[in-house]
């Protein structure tokens, strides 16, 4: 991740990443995650964002597998390339 300062995040990625950093920290804590709850957490971190963002934060995770989202790793990427294709010997034949 590029490291930016904090002053040229833009707004809307700010109440993003508090929203979420938020109902990772609820979901860790088995505490459901609201508006109430997410508004809780970004305002003893200090943060402030648009009104609008827990509520529809909190609706947006309502029903979802928000642990199943949060596993790391252990998927297995990509198999490796297949190897190269012999190379046809030249010379006549046939």
């Amino acid at each position: 991740m590029a490291e930016v300062p904090a002053t040229e995040v833009p707004q809307a990625e700010k109440d993003e990443l508090f929203c979420a950093y938020a109902a990772m920290i609820l979901k860790d804590s088995e505490l459901d995650i609201t508006e109430d709850n997410l508004n809780t957490l970004i305002k003893a971190a200090g943060g402030s964002i648009d009104s609008f963002f827990p509520a529809l934060f909190a609706k947006m995770c309502q029903g979802k597998d928000i642990e199943s989202m949060l596993k790391f790793g252990g998927g297995g990427g990509g198999g490796g390339g297949g190897g190269a294709p012999a190379a046809v010997a030249a010379g006549g034949g046939g």
